[in-house]
């Protein structure tokens, strides 16, 4: 099957992520993929000489420009303190405590392949295939707060659904209505416009050789049955955003012309008052 024709990439002054550090000769390494906030100042950290400091101890290190941090081979001190020295450059930072860890193991000569217990094994630990074992791992661990975070928006909108079943109206203030349609949004461009879950890294078209090894983990992480999951929950949060901001609209129409009508009555007032006082 031929491959679609590979499209330039849109010029970004800032990396989509960076790979920083070097490998450690390990025979077996630990990889963990720590969601840190909503985006990274990749180019700003890429220069932080605190951050350089840094990755001599935290071994390769790849930084994600959605707000995803991915270490391989580092002590849990080490990825500690490099997040510490990356809150500078971290949009949104969050609270989740969202992770996703693999071991890696090197089997050299043999094909790469994922073991029954979740382990990846790998003909070699070169850079290529680290990068794509931290490419799957970063998307998972955005596709988690995602899941989260439309758990959050389903929960929420729960109770403004049985207030409209039962009485035919939400009675819920406008911001609140705002926020929830952010939030939506705010997913939606998270997984199309910077994640890319749904599509193939590009490192796959300088190494195709590397298109296996990311179905197998692709397959392990169902990162195509979650991201479908997300995506069908974010159509059916639109179609409910899309009604809230009929209400919310509906809302500021009814106090315009609740607004209007009370100028009016006041300014026939005052034309009453001055009739009696003549």
């Amino acid at each position: 099957m031929p491959h679609p024709v590979k499209l330039s990439p849109r010029p970004l002054a800032t990396p989509d992520f960076l790979a920083l550090g070097e490998t450690p000769a390990n025979g077996s390494l630990r990889a963990c993929a720590s969601l840190v906030g909503g985006q990274i100042d990749t180019s700003a950290a890429q220069t932080d000489p605190a951050i350089a400091a840094l990755i001599k101890a935290a071994g390769l290190v790849f930084l994600f420009r959605y707000g995803v941090v991915v270490t391989v081979g580092a002590r849990d001190d080490a990825t500690l303190g490099l997040v510490a020295a990356l809150r500078p450059h971290i949009a949104d930072p969050t609270a989740l405590n969202e992770r996703e860890s693999a071991l890696i193991e090197h089997d050299p000569g043999a094909p790469d392949n994922v073991g029954a217990e979740g382990q990846i094994r790998l003909a070699d630990l070169g850079r290529e295939r680290l990068t794509l074992v931290a490419i799957v791992l970063a998307r998972s661990v955005a596709l988690a707060r995602d899941e989260f975070l439309l758990w959050d928006a389903f929960d929420r909108i729960a109770p403004l659904v049985t207030d409209l079943q039962e009485n035919g109206r939400a009675r819920l203030p406008i911001r609140s209505a705002m926020q929830l349609v952010g939030n939506v949004l705010a997913a939606r461009h998270r997984i199309i416009g910077t994640a890319q879950v749904d599509e193939r890294p590009d490192l796959l078209w300088d190494h195709p050789a590397l298109d296996r090894l990311y179905t197998r983990l692709e397959a392990e992480y169902e990162l195509k049955e979650r991201a479908d999951v997300v995506q069908r929950k974010l159509d059916a949060l639109g179609g409910f955003t899309e009604a809230l901001l009929d209400i919310v609209q509906d809302k500021r129409a009814f106090r315009v012309e609740i607004a209007v009508i009370a100028l009016i009555a006041f300014e026939v007032a005052l034309s009453l008052l001055n009739l009696i006082a003549r």
